[in-house]
C-alpha cells in the first residue's frame, strides 16, 4: 500500500492523539515509538478507547515505512 506524505503526516498525528494517554514509556509517533506500540502496546492499553484504531495506523504506517526501504536507491555499485 503506498501512502503520500500528507497522509502519513496525518496518521502519525491521529495516533499521537490516540495514544496521549496510552501507558507507554515514550511519546509521539517516531518508527521506535510505533514499532514498541506493534510488539508491546496491547499488554497496557488493548482495552483504552482508540487501541484498535492506533495499532491499525501503526500497522499502516510500519507497512509503508517498510515498502519504502526495500525501494530506496542503493547508489552506485562500488568498483
Amino acid at each position: 500500500m503506498s501512502i503520500n506524505f500528507i497522509s502519513v503526516t496525518n496518521l502519525r498525528t491521529e495516533f499521537e492523539e490516540l495514544t496521549s494517554d496510552f501507558n507507554m514509556p515514550v511519546s509521539g509517533s517516531s518508527i521506535n515509538t510505533l514499532e514498541w506500540f506493534a510488539e508491546n502496546g496491547f499488554r497496557s492499553n488493548r482495552l483504552r478507547n482508540g487501541y484498535d484504531r492506533a495499532m491499525e495506523i501503526a500497522n499502516l504506517i510500519l507497512e509503508h515505512y517498510e515498502h519504502g526501504r526495500g525501494k530506496e536507491d542503493p547508489g552506485p555499485s562500488p568498483g
